[in-house]
């Protein structure tokens, strides 16, 4: 231990301790040597003494050294609190009192919030317990009582009232699977043969765009040929006409000579023409970044001439497929279980490309695989595509993505009316253009947080699309104070993506709330009562 004394100053010798007498107390126990301060000051910190030590640093009952020693950190126990920092000057009596009061203050202040913080904690902790209790109360009566007599207990008060308060999950995907019904008559082995051909269509569209880069490039250079082809000729008939000019023959000859060059260029120049003509025709390739409109808007009469033969690949098909591959990696991205290489990308993608073999005529609209999406989290694959189909089919969806400008207008004005009924501030406020159409087109599935959309369906599925409207009308009668303080950016931006801790049972306590009739009409009969405004766009989407 002789290469280690003088690490540890404060370790003095044994034979030291033994003979010194032990009056003094240290950090961690008994000191055993008055001179141990000594030494460790002289070790560990600068030569100093009370006579250069500056007056303002000295503290009553304490000197310099004294203080130096109390700095030095053994441990983090041995650590003392100091009311200001040795290199200031002591705070005097007044001060000292004041802050000591304003430390108490903080000190209760935060003892507070930690003890709301814990109490708010403890109260959702035993809000889940109670929720989790009721849905599995729910779940029993559910599967014992209603699912088993489904015909006769669907309509029953009590069942509507359990639906109404929101369907236990373990269950959901049944009961929707029984309230959306299969009306179309969709089977498991049709949605397999759907699937097939998409994967088919899938493969022959890659075919198709790798062999018109291929003749894409081969076009550049017949171009090019064609440009050199038609100079030699025209350098050709150049000569011939100079020969003809200089030389002395026949008139009749030289007119026959000159006709029939004349007949032979004119058929080169024209053969030329029909080539350039053909290799200028607009192919069918497709870039990535091209937008929905864009691509649906191309070549629109390669697509009726393929809806004649149902076996060709339609163009509207292959946009779709595009459309798909370009949409569904932005499909509840904070799942992480949609996107290209999570466990339902596959599932989702073949979904929505059945779907577009099913109903070439709709395709794919930006908003369907939210739709999908939903009904995947709750039911397996070929029954979310039976019942993705089935509610696609209804009035509201069915105009909202078939593009039904008449249905659409009438809906709007009805929705109109009764918004400007039950909330009139936010209506002057919030053009319902900003918002209304994602949330019809996702079924609010994108602008709420997944667990209240989930029980927005529940109730949408049991009612009809008139819900929608219901539901629309129920977050703006909930958020009416805070969108009266927004500007017109802000607003939309809070309509579009709704906060994360919307509470669901707020949020059907004001749907409740919301009249949905107006002047003793309900809203479909105000639907139907519109009056249709046509104007020179609409006459020209009736003629197209």
């Amino acid at each position: 231990m002789k290469g280690y004394s003088g690490v540890f100053p404060w370790k003095s010798n044994p034979t030291k301790n033994q003979e010194a007498p032990s009056g003094t107390w240290k950090l961690f126990g008994k000191s055993n040597s008055l001179s141990k301060s000594a030494e460790v000051q002289k070790t560990l910190t600068p030569t100093s003494s009370v006579s250069n030590t500056p007056h303002h640093h000295k503290r009553q009952g304490s000197s310099a050294s004294e203080k130096q020693f109390e700095d030095l950190v053994a441990s983090s126990i041995a650590l003392i609190q100091h009311d200001r920092p040795s290199n200031l000057p002591a705070k005097c009596t007044e001060e000292a009192l004041r802050h000591k009061a304003e430390h108490a203050r903080m000190v209760e202040a935060a003892r507070r919030k930690v003890e709301r913080e814990a109490a708010a904690r403890h109260a959702r902790i035993q809000e889940s317990l109670r929720l989790e209790e009721r849905l599995a109360r729910h779940a029993k009566e559910w599967t014992q009582n209603i699912l088993p007599d489904w015909d006769n207990m669907k309509n029953a008060k009590r069942t509507l009232e359990l639906w109404w308060s929101g369907l236990p999950p373990s269950i959901r995907g049944k009961v929707w699977q029984l309230a959306i019904e299969n009306k179309l008559k969709i089977t498991h082995v049709m949605y397999q043969d759907l699937v097939f051909q998409a994967k088919q269509k899938l493969h022959e569209a890659k075919l198709k765009r790798k062999r018109l880069k291929i003749n894409k490039a081969c076009g550049c250079k017949e171009d090019n040929s064609d440009d050199r082809r038609s100079s030699k000729e025209k350098l050709q008939k150049e000569e011939i006409t100079g020969e003809i000019n200089n030389e002395k023959i026949d008139i009749k000859e030289t007119e026959l000579d000159s006709t029939d060059e004349r007949i032979g260029c004119e058929e080169r120049l024209s053969n030329r023409d029909k080539f350039v003509a053909k290799s200028e025709t607009p192919r069918l390739g497709m870039s990535r970044n091209f937008s929905e409109q864009n691509l649906k808007s191309m070549n629109s009469e390669s697509e009726r001439k393929n809806k004649s033969n149902p076996n060709l690949v339609e163009y509207s098909d292959e946009c779709s497929m595009e459309l798909i591959q370009l949409d569904i990696a932005r499909t509840f991205p904070h799942l992480c279980i949609f996107q290209p290489g999570g466990p339902y990308f596959d599932v989702l993608h073949e979904l929505l490309a059945a779907y577009v073999c099913y109903r070439p005529d709709i395709g794919y609209i930006q908003g369907m695989s939210f739709i999908a999406a939903v009904l995947i989290l709750n039911m397996e694959a070929p029954q979310a595509f039976i019942c993705f189909a089935n509610l696609l089919d209804g009035p509201v969806l069915r105009a909202a993505f078939t593009r039904d400008g008449a249905m659409m207008q009438r809906l709007w004005k009805a929705y109109t009316a009764l918004l400007e009924y039950n909330v009139p501030s936010v209506a002057n406020a919030v053009a319902p253009e900003l918002y209304l159409l994602e949330w019809l087109y996702t079924a609010f599935a994108k602008a709420m947080p997944l667990d209240a959309a989930c029980r927005v369906w529940d109730v949408f599925l049991r009612d009809g699309d008139t819900f929608l409207f219901n539901t629309a009308l129920g977050i703006l009668h909930l958020y009416q104070e805070e969108l009266k303080e927004m500007d017109f950016i802000s607003a939309a931006q809070f309509l579009t993506k709704l906060p994360e801790d919307l509470d669901p049972e707020a949020l059907f306590r004001s749907i409740s709330s919301v009249s949905m009739t107006l002047d003793g009409m309900s809203f479909e009969e105000l639907v139907s009562c519109c009056q249709l405004e046509q104007t020179l766009d609409d006459d020209v989407t009736v003629r197209l």
